[in-house]
């Protein structure tokens, strides 16, 4: 049976699969915040949104995303299913897609990202662990 894309489950997993990756502990020790990631319809309708509250290198919570999650969210990354699936698969590296547009920081600054590039890395990582599943 198929875990459905940024559902609480799989928000869940996601949680686990951060707590699991020492890549994560690493490359995200002493950074704070939280992150959602988006999925959009065709039409622009939010068909799915997961959110992880990470801190100094551990997952402290991850959710089904509310709209005030996504509101206060540090960092929030959108795209279609297809992006996300191409993402996940490793067809696409994140980096690529958002420089190719496939995937949107619509919240949040890439300059205040960036030194925390690996940690974010290590969280896409995670997710398509799980997505797979």
């Amino acid at each position: 049976m198929s875990l459905q894309l940024f559902s609480a489950e799989w928000a869940e997993r996601w949680c686990t699969a951060l707590g699991q990756s020492a890549t994560f502990r690493d490359a995200a020790a002493g950074w704070v915040g939280t992150v959602a990631l988006v999925m959009r319809e065709t039409g622009g309708e939010i068909a799915g949104a997961a959110i992880v509250d990470a801190g100094d290198g551990r997952c402290r919570s991850a959710r089904a995303a509310s709209a005030d999650d996504l509101a206060s969210a540090a960092y929030v990354f959108e795209a279609p299913a297809a992006a996300w699936n191409e993402v996940f698969s490793g067809r696409v590296q994140p980096a690529m897609a958002l420089m190719t547009g496939r995937l949107r920081l619509a919240r949040g600054s890439l300059a205040s990202l960036l030194p925390h590039a690996r940690a974010a890395a290590a969280m896409i990582s995670a997710a398509a662990s799980i997505s797979g599943s």
